[in-house]
């Protein structure tokens, strides 16, 4: 069965309507029917009512940028643009244990798929490698420790190595980003440029597994992860805080990268220190600095408002900014 955001997604693709008023007219459904039905069940009766019939849209194929947390059956077309070195591990029950991770595009973004095990044979045997465009079918969406959303195979799920025609970068790209301001905002891929007004007062450490990137649990002594047992952790950083661009402000975070390209900073440099003077330190390196921000935009569930997770980050070069501007002006006046 569709899980409620799938039914969104369908719908969407067969209607043009703002995701907000169709949740609305569900919501509306669902009150109608005295809360009788499910939040699915009134999206299944507002898919019927506008024309969708799931019942035989049996097109699962998404693009990258499309893809949300808690999605079952995904297809997917992608380029494969890397492949992480074959690690392996011993389970907390003494099993061994494999994973490699995949990164993919296809022009609309990046995603994450961890091959684990078994999985892993499909690398170690040259069945696909960097570079390669595949499909992937019946997989599923889950969100990562990171509020990133990655795709898993389960049992059976399906990866195979197709012709190539040349239609998908072959590089990561980014996703395609469009320079927009604040309040203009939705959910997708965009570039924002704004100066970060507020840094939030959290822990800006944090350690992960140097074998598969989870987060590592604390013990008196040891860090540990849920899959490899005791490891030696890699320090990472994690900064959250609010960029303003003078039509409204949004909240943003930016891990590992990019938090050490809006800080200067490096995690190892910061682990001696008090939290209020690591605090103390990052605000001062970046308060009141101009970035240009490239990332997703995604609905935070705690707070019920967008943020914006950076997968690149840089300080505004005014040259480049100024020849950007030239560009877009020859365009729109089609100047030669």
């Amino acid at each position: 069965m569709y899980s409620f955001e799938e039914i969104l997604t369908e719908i969407e693709k067969n209607i043009k309507l703002p995701k907000e008023e169709l949740i609305e007219k569900i919501k509306k459904k669902q009150e109608e029917l005295s809360g009788l039905v499910s939040l699915e069940g009134a999206a299944h009766l507002v898919a019927r009512d506008l024309g969708v019939n799931l019942l035989i849209t049996n097109k699962r194929h998404f693009k990258i940028k499309d893809i949300k947390d808690g999605l079952k059956k995904v297809d997917l077309t992608a380029r494969i643009v890397r492949i992480s070195e074959i690690k392996e591990f011993e389970r907390k029950n003494k099993e061994k244990g494999r994973v490699c991770n995949l990164i993919l595009t296809d022009g609309s973004g990046e995603i994450r798929l961890p091959l684990w095990d078994k999985q892993v044979g499909v690398v170690e045997e040259g069945k696909i490698k960097e570079g390669d465009v595949i499909t992937i079918k019946n997989a599923f969406s889950k969100e990562n420790s990171f509020s990133g959303i990655e795709i898993r195979l389960p049992k059976l799920g399906r990866i195979e190595k197709i012709d190539d025609d040349e239609s998908l970068p072959k590089q990561a790209t980014g996703g395609n980003f469009r320079r927009t301001p604040i309040k203009k905002l939705k959910e997708g891929n965009y570039e924002v440029k704004g100066r970060i007004v507020q840094i939030f007062n959290i822990n800006p450490l944090f350690q992960t597994c140097p074998k598969c990137g989870s987060k590592l649990e604390k013990t008196e002594k040891d860090y540990n992860c849920s899959e490899h047992g005791k490891v030696k952790p890699d320090n990472n950083m994690i900064i959250s805080g609010i960029v303003d661009d003078g039509t409204s402000s949004i909240r943003s975070v930016f891990f590992r990268e990019q938090a050490k390209n809006i800080t200067d900073l490096e995690p190892s440099v910061l682990l001696s220190m008090q939290q209020d003077e690591v605090m103390n330190l990052i605000r001062e390196n970046t308060l009141g600095n101009e970035i240009i921000i490239r990332g997703r935009v995604q609905k935070n569930k705690i707070f019920d408002s967008l943020e914006m997770v950076a997968n690149g980050v840089e300080k505004l070069n005014i040259e480049e900014e100024i020849k950007r501007i030239i560009k877009e002006v020859e365009k729109d006046f089609k100047i030669k």
